[in-house]
């Protein structure tokens, strides 16, 4: 499969001629076998190496409406490497205390150290894309809120960012779930019928629906101003979720891959004195 059909560097796209859906649901869960057989277990070692060696860490951002699938990839495909190595971090609606900083500030607790995986479920971009939709920017000077450059200078900010982390030894992955809404109706009535998946619903996933236009428009934005060739975004045809799983771990395989990390070996000196433990060990003196 050629992942790179999926990936965008900076060319310009209208949302509405993304697929949502590529494959059908047969062919959606072969998928799945797939990935637990072969590419999970590939991405797990490729992990271990990462995190054994300590130089790297990846930066994942995940970025979609609700339903789409950002919190299931974390269950069945995450959570699989080695938690040791991992960090995940959700964001919501701004504290009081967060609001009180620049909006990037409340992104640090979730930066990956060197060796891990740090994975951003909702991320800085919330601070483009819910702003447009709610006009949450009261807490700001009018001179920055009223700005017509505003979201201009945020992708700036972000661009620079996502640059500043790449440079420092930490390349950033960036995942937009492109769900349709009739697929994401039917996950919501899923999770509302279903007692077992009522405490995946909240209630402000409806408000957020009744805005599905403004919403689309804040993603086109995001994708035309944010994708670069240092971090490029990746857009999963979320209404095949083993796809779009399959198509993520394909990104992360390729990330660690180019990064080339192995494990880490004695120099000479610590080898001779393990020679000698080995000997020591095999011959009961220790």
């Amino acid at each position: 499969m050629d992942n790179n059909k999926f990936k965008l560097t900076g060319e310009k796209i209208k949302i509405t001629d993304l697929d949502s859906y590529l494959v059908s649901e047969e062919k959606d869960e072969e998928i799945k076998k797939e990935l637990y057989d072969d590419l999970v277990p590939k991405l797990r070692d490729l992990h271990e190496k990462l995190n054994a060696e300590s130089k790297y860490g990846i930066l994942v951002v995940l970025q979609a409406i609700d339903a789409a699938g950002k919190d299931e990839i974390i269950k069945y495909i995450f959570s699989n490497l080695m938690p040791q190595g991992l960090r995940e971090t959700s964001f919501g609606k701004p504290s009081e205390e967060e609001n009180a900083h620049d909006y990037l500030w409340r992104m640090h607790k979730g930066l990956p150290k060197r060796g891990e995986i740090g994975i951003l479920n909702r991320s800085y971009y919330e601070d483009i894309i819910s702003p447009k939709i709610y006009d949450t920017l009261d807490h700001l000077p009018d001179e920055i809120k009223n700005d017509p450059n505003l979201w201009e200078k945020r992708y700036k900010h972000i661009n620079n960012f996502e640059e500043y982390m790449k440079e420092n030894g930490f390349p950033v992955m960036k995942f937009y779930f492109h769900v349709s809404k009739d697929e994401q109706k039917q996950r919501l009535l899923d999770r509302l019928e279903n007692k077992n998946q009522n405490h995946e619903f909240s209630f402000s996933d409806i408000d957020d629906r009744k805005n599905w236009d403004k919403y689309q428009k804040a993603f086109e934005e995001m994708l035309n101003n944010t994708a670069t060739e240092t971090a490029p975004w990746y857009v999963l045809p979320a209404d095949n979720p083993w796809l779009a799983r399959k198509i993520a771990t394909l990104a992360l395989i390729e990330a660690i891959e180019n990064i080339n990390p192995s494990y880490p070996t004695f120099d000479s000196e610590d080898k001779e004195k393990a020679e000698k433990i080995i000997k020591d060990l095999k011959e009961d003196k220790i």
